[in-house]
């Protein structure tokens, strides 16, 4: 199943122009059957569009996207109390700290935090590895083979999973770039699970991947989250 894990709405995201009503219509449009909000810190337009979405037969994947030192991180989990929790800037979650039913992917690594002002730089990925669950590969506003291959490198070096988002801000951007999971997506759970399992990959967008010499899918579904100290 393919799901665009990494899409900002307006007003939740000031920074994003699509509206509610503009998502809810993308997705019927085009027949989406998932997608997740990562709004920058708020889950207000989580619990405004998760009925109408659902109405139309999309499940809503729930996460947030907070700006940290060590660059950007979605968080992904069910419960959006606890989604709440974050601001658009704060500390990432230490190893153990996070939710039991939540997930927590690395975005864009190579392009560092947007609103924290933080830098990528060598050595980074030793220090983020101990709280990371998977790394975003491919972000449809950072697909430079720069980027893309410095982030392929991190999940390679740490062993983890790859996903893939579009980071859309415009409502055209959505599902640039995606995740393929290796199971039917009913729920925000299911993403989690998946991810967590490694059941995961990234597609990039249509030829750019081939263009690259970098292949349609990086790990397609190669990796396995064994670690204990989640």
């Amino acid at each position: 199943m393919i799901v665009d894990l990494h899409v900002h709405t307006f007003p939740a995201s000031t920074c994003s122009t699509i509206a509610r009503h503009e998502l809810i219509d993308h997705c019927r449009e085009h027949q989406l059957r998932a997608v997740a909000l990562t709004n920058h810190g708020s889950i207000e337009d989580n619990r405004e569009l998760e009925l109408p979405l659902a109405e139309g037969g999309v499940t809503l994947i729930h996460g947030v996207e907070i700006s940290t030192l060590y660059g950007d991180f979605l968080i992904y989990s069910p419960d959006l109390d606890y989604l709440a929790r974050f601001k658009d800037v704060d500390a990432v979650p230490l190893a153990g700290s996070l939710a039991g039913d939540a997930a927590l992917v690395w975005a864009h690594p190579a392009a560092g935090g947007g609103r924290s002002g933080s830098t990528f730089y060598e050595g980074l990925a030793d220090v983020v590895a101990p709280f990371i669950d998977a790394v975003e590969v491919w972000n449809g506003n950072w697909s430079d083979e720069r980027y893309v291959t410095a982030a392929q490198r991190v999940a390679d070096d740490l062993g983890l999973p790859a996903t893939g988002g579009s980071d859309a801000h415009r409502v055209e951007r959505i599902g640039r770039c995606t995740t393929e999971i290796d199971r039917e997506v009913a729920s925000t759970a299911d993403v989690v699970a998946a991810i967590k399992s490694g059941a995961v990959a990234p597609v990039p967008p249509q030829g750019q991947g081939q263009a690259q010499g970098l292949g349609r899918v990086f790990g397609r579904f190669g990796r396995r989250n064994d670690r204990t100290d989640r």
